[in-house]
């Protein structure tokens, strides 16, 4: 694997990126719907067409349904949001080395990518997820099994949140609930179709 090439990085701290921005715009799609009562819409469905392009965060749209404009990432506080969710899959990049040819040179790039990833702005605002590129490095290396990307992190972001701008993700209701049970299911899947994709780009530049 090259060690300094950062037009690879480029591309795979964009495509995490463009992630974390969707499952945002996903999360804003979820919202609204249960915001509105459209429970008769197939969830699946949601997830379906969601996972089925992890790089258009309006894909959702498709379901013919327009996001309240309060879930959108311009409104705080899902604009921080964001930010968040980029830096959980970024912080689990050191994973990928188990899955590619030569662990052993992949290292840099790893630490590369991240690095890039933190200036485009990922950011674990007051240490909510937790985890620590270090830390997943260490483990990755060792024969532990990968901690399970679950929504643990989430649900402790939306608890830590008060009323803004109209919304209040934080408010025990049937929306939320809603919106937290769905998104509980949304994030494993959502993290497994996100490490299929850069391991198929990593693998152009092995």
């Amino acid at each position: 694997m090259k060690q300094d090439n950062s037009y690879q990085i480029e591309g795979l701290s964009g495509t995490i990126e463009r992630a974390a921005r969707c499952l945002q715009g996903t999360m804003g799609y979820l919202s609204t719907i249960s915001e509105n009562r459209f429970y008769d819409i197939n969830v699946k469905d949601v997830f379906k067409i969601s996972l089925s392009d992890i790089g258009n965060p309006d894909i959702v749209g498709n379901l013919g349904i327009r996001p309240d404009p309060r879930f959108s990432a311009r409104n705080e506080p899902l604009g921080q949001l964001t930010d968040l969710m980029f830096y959980a899959f970024a912080v689990r990049a050191p994973f990928l080395r188990r899955s590619v040819t030569s662990p052993k040179s992949n290292d840099k790039l790893l630490a590369d990518l991240f690095a890039a990833c933190l200036s485009k702005g990922a950011n674990d605002r007051d240490g909510i997820v937790a985890e620590t590129f270090k830390a997943n490095m260490k483990a990755a290396k060792s024969k532990r099994t990968e901690p399970t990307f679950n929504g643990e992190w989430f649900r402790r972001w939306v608890y830590s949140q008060s009323a803004s701008n109209g919304v209040n993700v934080a408010a025990i209701n049937n929306p939320n609930l809603f919106m937290l049970g769905c998104m509980d299911a949304l994030l494993p899947l959502y993290y497994a179709k996100l490490t299929e994709v850069l391991l198929k780009e990593i693998s152009g530049v092995v």
